[in-house]
């Protein structure tokens, strides 16, 4: 492998992929070098020629102008890192809830990082943390027709060998120009959003790990200036917290600590 690969292939990332994923999933892949954001593009494209059963679809660019975090959050986005957006067509679970999709996506990306020794934990519901500073952001989003799902949607940035914001910190940084290959990081997140379909015919696990790898335990309340303790994570991927024998679910994100 030519660890030192700095521009990204929609052919390079497929057999990668197909190198080290046995999947009935056949992905159809594009690439951008820029865009405004990747989640635009994916749902152009979506509009034109529908997800099929087994069909997923992932959009790449290599860098965004304008790429979406949390809330609408604008997510640095310049060359060298891994900005993608992907849909798969799968029916039947995540009930309405898009976070317990996002921490199976979230916890996939860990288990593929982990295995070369990188320690990720994960800042819930949607960040990875190396050492305190944000690796990787994923956005999950789940559409409906008819009251039933129809499609699950992810939109994932890594930073790999970009430049990273003070609260940032790239793969480049944590493991130097060992596997700076921009294609095979593309395939390890393309074999992420693979895997997170498993955990998510088994949540208990799903739960169990990732409250094994959460970043904090604390929760803090910048309304009230309260702090929780975190208890777990409940069915629906919300954060459950206590204190002084009161308990409560949270299913949007603030600060923890």
């Amino acid at each position: 492998m030519n660890h030192q690969k700095l521009d990204i292939g929609v052919g390079l990332i497929y057999r990668y992929h197909k190198l080290n994923h046995s999947s009935p999933r056949s992905w159809r892949l594009r690439l951008k070098h820029i865009c405004a954001s990747t989640e635009i593009e994916l749902s152009n494209w979506i509009t034109e020629n529908p997800v099929k059963i087994n069909q997923p679809k992932a959009i790449f660019s290599s860098s965004q102008n304008f790429g979406q975090g949390q809330f609408g959050r604008i997510w640095h986005a310049p060359k060298g890192g891994i900005w993608v957006s992907a849909a798969i067509k799968k029916e039947g679970c995540c009930e309405n809830n898009s976070q317990i999709f996002g921490l199976a996506v979230a916890l996939a990306l860990v288990e593929r990082l982990e295995r070369i020794g990188i320690n990720v934990n994960i800042k819930w519901p949607n960040d990875l943390l190396v050492d305190g500073k944000k690796l990787a952001g994923i956005l999950p989003r789940l559409f409906f027709r008819g009251g039933k799902l129809r499609l699950l949607r992810v939109g994932v940035g890594l930073n790999v060998f970009n430049n990273v914001p003070k609260e940032g910190i790239s793969l480049k940084q944590i493991i130097g120009n060992k596997k700076m290959n921009i294609n095979f990081w593309s395939s390890e997140v393309l074999l992420a959003i693979d895997r997170s379909l498993d955990f998510l015919d088994n949540t208990k696990f799903l739960r169990s790990q990732v409250q094994q790898r959460l970043w904090s335990r604390k929760y803090f309340d910048y309304e009230t200036g309260y702090q929780w303790d975190i208890k777990g994570i409940d069915l629906s991927g919300r954060l459950i917290i206590s204190k002084e024998n009161r308990e409560k679910v949270l299913s949007t994100s603030s600060r923890l600590i």
